[in-house]
């Protein structure tokens, strides 16, 4: 079956979570790869960005890669495509909603992370939050100090998760699966003409509405075992293997 499209998650797979420098070999070669699929001259089938990265950061890998599709922003809160410079908020983001997120964000930044200096507020975002750290085992405690929180204030329902490094706090039922039903219903695709590629518990949205599904070596466990195919190799040498299994051909 030919693949039209494939949805790839950014964090952990074409480049690392963490704060530092690229895999810029690697990168490149991906690179060269997603704009001869863009012009139709790559057997390779050409890129939806899915990711949790605010616009502008998927804004330039876009001009990077000359990625011709709507990309998948903050989780599925945000939808942005290149052409028109046009970014909306994806399915279910509403004012009031916002305005409850805008909260959870205040409590972060005065009572929580006084006391925890190793964890830093990711910036740029417009409806959902993320807050980073080297230190991923302080993540247990303060999940559940924001969702205690959250349940005080009576505020929307939230899905709080965690990648490698990252705390993902985001409004129940706006994720990286309704935003990518919204952008097949735009292409007028089914879920059969795209496959995927993730990493992280958040990239199974992705793993559900796609044909096949692959990831890295370095995907987390429950990734793994939800896998049609694993890559021998982490993040961009990995999604470079994958690039060559048939599925994610054009047929």
């Amino acid at each position: 079956m030919a693949t039209h499209w494939i949805i790839t998650d950014i964090d952990g797979c074409l480049t690392p979570e963490e704060s530092v420098p690229w895999d810029l070999d690697g990168f490149w070669e991906f690179a060269h790869i997603s704009r001869a699929a863009s012009a139709g001259a790559h057997p390779v089938a050409p890129f939806i960005l899915c990711t949790g990265r605010p616009q502008p950061y998927v804004e330039c890998l876009m001009k990077l890669l000359d990625i011709r599709s709507p990309a998948i922003c903050e989780n599925g809160a945000v939808i942005y495509t290149l052409h028109d410079n046009h970014a909306r908020y994806g399915p279910g983001v509403t004012e009031e909603k916002i305005l409850a997120l805008r909260e959870v964000r205040a409590f972060i930044e005065t009572d929580l992370l006084p006391q925890r200096p190793e964890c830093i507020m990711q910036f740029g975002k417009e409806a959902q939050l993320s807050v980073y750290s080297e230190q991923p085992q302080v993540f247990p405690a303060l999940m559940e100090d924001i969702a205690v929180f959250n349940q005080r204030q009576g505020g929307p329902e939230l899905l709080i998760n965690a990648t490698h490094f990252y705390i993902n706090i985001s409004l129940a039922g706006i994720d990286k699966g309704n935003a990518i039903r919204a952008v097949a219903a735009e292409l007028g695709l089914p879920s059969s003409a795209f496959t995927g590629i993730g990493d992280t518990v958040g990239d199974l949205a992705i793993q559900k509405n796609v044909r096949f599904f692959a990831c890295p070596a370095n995907a987390q466990e429950a990734v793994l075992h939800r896998a049609d195919y694993v890559a021998p190799h982490p993040q961009v040498r990995g999604v470079l293997d994958i690039l060559q299994h048939p599925e994610f051909q054009r047929s």
